[in-house]
């Protein structure tokens, strides 16, 4: 009875160790085929059946390495896209698709009345409103001075001859150009500390190339 119980014993053990073995060796398996063995294995979407540079992706150590236009996934399994970086097949190299910081802070210290800046950073709607104001506004201003003239010279042509010792033209126009110059002024100061402190977005949404 006694013998019989350990020969039971015995190969209840040696069922389990064998049940054990198998799952261990699934597992192995499993880690095997998710890691990469070649750089191939690596490249995102869109670039199986090209070659990349192992500088840009590799594989080391079975886990993916990643740089340049190129990030590693949190496993490493895979290399992904960097945002507003592009590779070039035929050139096989990453580019840079931001937009230049120290350019846009030298177009917004020398040309920002004109929205140079603006526009270099492909923000339409900031350099069309910064050329509108530096351009149409002196034109508005011009057209008030002109109407003013044709009002007083229809309606009030006798005191004319006075009209620029009591400021009726004088007065109107300085105060519309004071504005004008310091509403200029004001976006200048603006864009100079936005750039110099990197703080805007280009229009695609990437942040400036930081290199002031």
């Amino acid at each position: 009875m006694a013998l019989a119980r350990i020969i039971f014993a015995g190969s209840c053990l040696l069922l389990c160790t064998v049940c054990l073995s198998a799952q261990n060796g699934d597992s192995v398996t499993s880690l095997a085929t998710s890691a990469c063995s070649n750089s191939s294995d690596c490249y995102p979407a869109g670039l199986n059946g090209t070659s990349v540079p192992i500088k840009y992706i590799n594989c080391s150590n079975q886990k993916c390495v990643c740089s340049g236009c190129f990030y590693a996934t949190i496993s490493y399994k895979s290399c992904a896209y960097q945002s507003c970086w592009e590779y070039a097949k035929t050139t096989q190299t990453c580019n840079d698709l931001r937009k230049d910081q120290r350019t846009a802070f030298l177009l917004s210290l020398f040309l920002s009345a004109l929205g140079a800046a603006n526009f270099y950073i492909e923000r339409y709607d900031l350099g069309g409103i910064q050329l509108c104001c530096f351009l149409l506004l002196p034109v508005i201003l011009f057209g008030f001075y002109c109407v003013i003239i044709i009002v007083l010279l229809l309606f009030n042509e006798s005191r004319y001859g006075g009209c620029e010792d009591d400021g009726i033209i004088a007065w109107p126009f300085l105060i519309l150009s004071c504005v004008w110059l310091l509403l200029n002024l004001m976006w200048w100061v603006a864009d100079i500390v936005t750039f110099s402190e990197n703080l805007r977005m280009s229009g695609d949404g990437c942040p400036l190339k930081q290199n002031l």
